[in-house]
């Protein structure tokens, strides 16, 4: 198997006590036969998927690069050896590696150290650099720091919602809103995320544990959502193709157990 690093990542770790996994690195030709195929030899073997994640090779769209979380069990890493090479062999997968760790129970993404996507620098900001970047902003410039962050938000959302919605070619409205729930939950700025669509189009978010809340708990007057609100407020206008407003009714900094906004159409 070729010792090349083909896609680097952020180093991203697991820990899953009492259990054997290893991580599995590889280039896919596609998400669907390829990857189920995959999938089945492992179970067939006996072995199970933890996670399993295949992302576009923006330098060939011809290929996805795959990395899976393989709780491998009692079986024996040979038998993995031996099915990755016969699946490099039928070229289901290419460049694989075996990603392993010298801690017991934690498995890390080693095939990375660059998360490129659509063309895109992928970047993952933790809680302490947001917590630096809101609170310093606010700091420095005062109110006008609030409309700053609702207008960057709302420009992130227009311009990540056309990108996801264009590239999975997703046209139903239903479906790009579920997807956005799920994209706000995967990126960590809330634990859950409902858009419901009510009369006159009216959008209902209800957030729960909204991060930039609870960044700003005890530190601006509530309700504190700005950037959330307008990366949700900007989404939300691409999915209905027209001008929205939005207010935070509810927020946990004013002491209800959730984050709600309203979205409303601009009046013309």
């Amino acid at each position: 198997m070729s010792k090349e690093i083909i896609f680097r990542d952020l180093l991203l770790l697991g820990h899953f006590p009492g259990r054997r996994v290893v991580g599995l690195g590889a280039r896919i030709p596609d998400a669907g036969p390829s990857l189920q195929r995959v999938i089945q030899e492992l179970l067939d073997r006996g072995m199970s998927l933890v996670s399993i994640e295949a992302a576009p090779n923006s330098a060939n769209p011809s290929e996805l690069f795959l990395l899976a979380i393989i709780d491998v069990g009692g079986v024996g890493e040979d038998v993995l050896r031996d099915l990755i090479s016969g699946l490099e062999s039928s070229k289901i997968i290419s460049s694989p590696q075996i990603l392993t760790t010298p801690l017991p129970d934690i498995i890390g993404d080693t095939y990375s150290d660059y998360k490129g996507f659509l063309r895109f620098r992928a970047l993952v900001i933790g809680e302490p650099a947001l917590s630096g970047f809101l609170r310093g902003l606010y700091q420095t410039f005062g109110e006008a720091g609030a409309v700053f962050l609702y207008h960057a938000g709302k420009n992130i959302g227009v311009t990540a919602a056309k990108i996801y919605s264009d590239t999975l070619n997703v046209r139903d409205r239903d479906t790009m809103y579920r997807g956005a729930e799920l994209f706000f939950r995967a990126l960590g700025y809330v634990r859950y995320l409902s858009l419901n669509r009510g009369e006159g189009k009216t959008v209902t978010a209800l957030l729960t544990d909204n991060l930039e809340c609870h960044i700003l708990r005890d530190f601006r007057r509530p309700p504190t959502s700005q950037w959330v609100r307008g990366m949700i407020e900007g989404a939300v206008e691409v999915f209905e193709g027209e001008r929205y407003e939005s207010e935070e009714v509810e927020c946990i900094n004013m002491g209800d157990s959730s984050c709600k906004i309203l979205l409303r159409p601009v009046s013309r």
